[in-house]
This record gives C-alpha cells, structure tokens and sequence, in this order.
C-alpha cells in the first residue's frame, strides 16, 4: 500500500477514529475501575470514578446505570432519578430503569410520575413483582387505593406466595376497611417470612383495628422482641392488654412506653402516667 495516496482528509478520519477509540477505552477504565470501588464498599469513589466515565462518553448506559445505583445506595435520590432518566433517553426498552427511577420517584413523593415509570417497567418485564408492588404503593400514596387493590390482586393470583405482594395487597385492603381480606393475606406472608418485622407490624395493626386483642398482643410483642424502641407498638400493645382485662401486662408495658417517651415528649409520657394511674386504681 502506498501511504503517500492518503489524502489528508482520509488521514484525518483515521486520527479521529483512534482519538475516538482511546477516549472510548478511558471512559471504559473509569467505569471498570467505579465498579471495583462499589464492590469494596467505597461509593463515593465509585460515583467519581463513574462520573468521569458519562463525562467522557455521555451515551454509556451502563455507567449511568451503575451511577444511578451508586447515588441511590449513598441516598442521593435527584441524582440517582438523573442517572436512571439518562438510561431511559438512551435504551428506551431498559426495564430495570424504569424500575428503579419509579422506586426513586416514590421515595421523592412524586407519586404520578412514579406510577407512569412502575407501568412501563412491569409493561416491560412482566415477571418484575417488586415493582408491581411499588405500583401498588404509589397508587395508595394518591389515595387510588381501589386501583391499587386491582393491581395487587392480579399480582398476588400469579404470585400467591409473595410476602411483598401480600403484604401491599393487606395494607390496601385495610385502607378500604377490607379487614378480614387484609389479616388473611398479611397472615398468609408472615407464615411465609416469619422474621418480616414490617410484615408483623401491619398485621398487629389491622388485627387491633377490628379489635381482635387476643391475637393482635402477640404480634405486637414478636415486633417489640426485633424493635424494641418503636414507642408507637409499645402504646398499643399496653392497649391491648388493657382491653382484654390483663391489667398487669398492661400497667408493665405502659411503664416501658413512659420510660422511652419521657425526655422527648412529656406530654406522651404524661398519657401513659395516666393509664398506669387508671388501671393500679381500678385494681382495689
């Protein structure tokens, strides 16, 4: 070949495609090197290192990706939802995107946007549970809960078994004072998930809330056994207690809700004083 045919124009192209090339192959080792950093716990790194890969090559979905994970892991939730919207402009069809940017959106408060980005992700991957159940949630959060209650539904009839699923699915129907309907499912994940606290919690509430005591004290007491300091599960299972005459147990774990409560809230503790005061006296 007689290098002296090239024109200057064909030896331009040459030079921009391996300056091309190169700045390729750096945003590629910025991006390996993020991930390395994420993997040894360091996310802080891991976004610079990221970060400088999208600087380089602005159409690198996976560095966005992996930025978008990153910055949600570090709660940095603007970002995140930036990153995952940038992934959605370049792979219109990337479900995990959508996904995640409707998980952000919910954790932003910004509910319908959430539901538009959750209804494409399950549109796109139909087997994608987690956010069928994040579309419950958002929905709920607008107060559709009938809408919700459809869509958890369905889900639940493909995934009988889906603790998550379940557990949305409980929460919408108590919303709709479908109490029985909602202490069925919720019952059903927690012989699933036993070690669930937020799975307990929600059945403790409903079950108090059609004041079936009995049943609800020990659902309240499995919560407290996991997250002692929860003052609110602590009222109501002194409430409990008092309901179905156990005056003792009642007065104990008012004490306990006092003595979490009293340096921040006074008046709280002033209540549980009270109960403790009613219950001792109704004893003679």
């Amino acid at each position: 070949m007689n290098l002296q045919r090239f024109s200057p124009l064909f030896a331009m192209g040459l030079w921009l495609m391996a300056a091309g090339s190169a700045r390729a192959d750096e945003a590629e080792g910025h991006y390996r090197m993020g991930l390395s950093h994420e993997r040894a716990g360091d996310l802080v790194g891991a976004a610079k290192e990221v970060r400088e890969a999208v600087k380089i090559k602005p159409d690198h979905a996976a560095a966005w990706m992996s930025l978008g994970s990153i910055e949600r892991k570090q709660s940095h939730l603007p970002q995140a939802l930036e990153a995952f919207e940038r992934v959605i402009a370049l792979s219109p069809k990337h479900a995990q995107a959508y996904a995640l940017a409707g998980a952000v959106l919910i954790r932003l408060d910004k509910n319908e946007q959430a539901v538009e980005r959750l209804r494409k992700a399950v549109e796109l991957d139909k087997d994608d549970m987690q956010s069928v159940a994040n579309l419950g949630v958002a929905l709920r959060k607008l107060g559709k809960n009938a809408d919700a209650i459809k869509v958890m539904e369905e889900a639940v009839r493909k995934r009988p078994d889906d603790p998550d699923l379940l557990n949305n699915l409980g929460v919408a129907l108590r919303k709709e004072r479908r109490y029985e309907e909602a202490i069925a499912n919720l019952q059903h994940a927690t012989e699933i998930k036993p070690e669930d606290v937020e799975l307990r919690r929600n059945l403790a509430i409903t079950l108090r809330g059609v004041e079936r005591y009995k049943e609800a004290a020990p659902e309240y007491e499995k919560v407290l056994a996991k997250d002692p300091n929860d003052v609110g599960m602590l009222y109501d299972l002194a409430n409990c207690y008092e309901k179905i005459g156990d005056n003792k147990k009642a007065i104990d774990v008012y004490r306990r809700y006092v003595a979490a409560v009293k340096a921040k809230d006074p008046s709280a503790a002033a209540r549980g004083e009270g109960r403790i005061k009613a219950l001792e006296k109704s004893a003679f």
